[in-house]
């Protein structure tokens, strides 16, 4: 995967956000999204950020918005068997070798935006971020049709917003 920010760091970059406080990164780290995300089509550069404490969730921390974060997860620890199925247009915005199919963990990384739904979160398989482990650009994938379909993660205790 991309190298993740680091929190309480000091690399090339810093951006203080109200989730995690102040949070360092060095360029290489940044995703961009030619497009965007589906209703924040203005955020076109991001950043992962780990916490050892919270794997394996991957927050989607915007860099021109300290305010926007997004919760995922890698999808095949939703889905284990999940097969990833991208659109021409998908491909093309990735910068992906149109001869052959990408390999999830070699190629590209999928991540499932987490939604809160009642007392637990569901995510939604037939739309993830798809990032180029190669230039890092990344997409929301949409689906054309029914996949996979959306998942419900339940928790035993309360729910803590995390971003």
């Amino acid at each position: 995967m991309t190298p993740c920010a680091e929190i309480d760091s000091g690399p090339a970059d810093v951006i203080q956000t109200p989730h995690f406080g102040q949070i360092g990164w060095d360029r290489t780290a940044e995703l961009f999204l030619p497009g965007g995300l589906p209703g924040f089509e203005d955020e076109r550069r991001m950043i992962p950020v780990e916490i050892p404490a919270h794997r394996p969730l991957v927050f989607l921390q915007s860099i021109e918005r300290p305010d926007v974060c997004f919760v995922s997860l890698p999808v095949r620890t939703v889905l284990p068997g999940y097969e990833l199925h991208l659109t021409e247009d998908d491909r093309a915005a990735l910068g992906l070798d149109e001869t052959r199919d990408p390999e999830i963990g070699t190629d590209v990384l999928c991540l499932a935006l987490l939604l809160p739904h009642g007392g637990s979160v569901e995510v939604n398989l037939d739309a993830p971020i798809v990032i180029n482990l190669h230039n890092s650009r990344c997409v929301q994938s949409i689906s054309p049709s029914t996949l996979s379909g959306y998942y419900r993660l339940n928790h035993g205790g309360a729910w803590e917003a995390a971003c």
